[in-house]
């Protein structure tokens, strides 16, 4: 679900000094949301930042944004979006989020135009003294998540799986903080303004993701470069849960996993897919 507009500014307020001024103020502007789990259950978020493609470096998300995601109860540690410099699609390095019933979170994104205490971890080089801008829209997400689930037969599999069987209630507030700097440097001012929703309204109700079922093919076209591009995307995750989901979303009555293992062989993939023998 679209939620808002952002807009991230570390920069001049206009790109010249106006007539008989002596400076002009340079404006440090996040995008904050405050997100609330109206329902009476805990559920997982997952929230996303989208941009047009191919910006230069002082218009891209990569190693210019600190994250913080603030849940109640949790002293959240800051991490930055993820995603690839040519892509569209950005994600906190943090990963999804759960409020618990009836709890509000906040999501902060912000410039990394400062520096923190000792060795910043984030980003070695960040904003100071570049002017900084970036503008897209933030998506919400209730993701698929990982769940015991009981067989025909009364044994159990991990199966990715829907939080909700319909929309979850969610009330959202989207604002713009700023704080303004003087030529010398000082504060001199700041604001908060809240944005407009994409919906219209404050309370929404977030459909939930569904799960993708994958049917393997007989025959699959394993490309070096596909791969090494999928292998970028798995390196920001856990591998491990990588690869657990994939094999958690086949299908093994509608996938011919013996043509799989087959072009595995071929690309000297050195793993095989089975299928495993049902308990009696």
């Amino acid at each position: 679900m679209e939620v808002s507009h952002f807009e991230l500014i570390w920069k001049p307020q206009s790109p010249a000094t106006p007539i008989g001024q002596s400076g002009i103020d340079k404006v440090f502007q996040g995008y904050f949301l405050e997100i609330t789990n109206l329902e009476a259950v805990d559920y997982t978020y997952a929230i996303e930042f989208v941009v047009a493609p191919g910006a230069p470096p002082e218009r891209n998300l990569i190693g210019n944004t600190v994250v913080f995601i603030d849940t109640p109860g949790v002293n959240n540690a800051p991490g930055v979006l993820n995603g690839n410099a040519a892509g569209t699609v950005f994600s906190p390095s943090t990963g999804n989020f759960t409020i618990p019933a009836n709890g509000t979170a906040l999501v902060a994104v912000l410039p990394s135009a400062f520096q923190f205490p000792g060795p910043n971890p984030l980003d070695p080089t960040p904003l100071v003294g570049q002017n900084f801008e970036v503008r897209g829209y933030v998506r919400l997400r209730l993701p698929t998540v990982f769940r015991a689930v009981q067989l025909p037969n009364g044994t159990f599999a991990f199966r990715r799986v829907a939080q909700a069987n319909g929309p979850v209630k969610v009330l959202l507030t989207p604002q713009n903080r700023s704080t303004y700097y003087a030529t010398n440097g000082t504060l001199s001012d700041q604001t908060q303004a809240s944005l407009p929703t994409a919906s219209g309204a404050a309370r929404n109700d977030l459909p939930p993701d569904q799960p993708i079922v994958i049917v393997v093919p007989a025959v699959l076209d394993i490309d070096a470069i596909k791969i090494t591009a999928l292998q970028t995307m798995i390196d920001q995750v856990d591998p491990g849960l990588a690869m657990a989901a994939l094999l958690a979303s086949i299908d093994p009555e509608k996938s011919d996993l013996a043509a799989m293992n087959a072009s595995l062989a071929k690309a000297g993939i050195g793993v095989a897919v089975e299928r495993r023998k049902q308990k009696a």
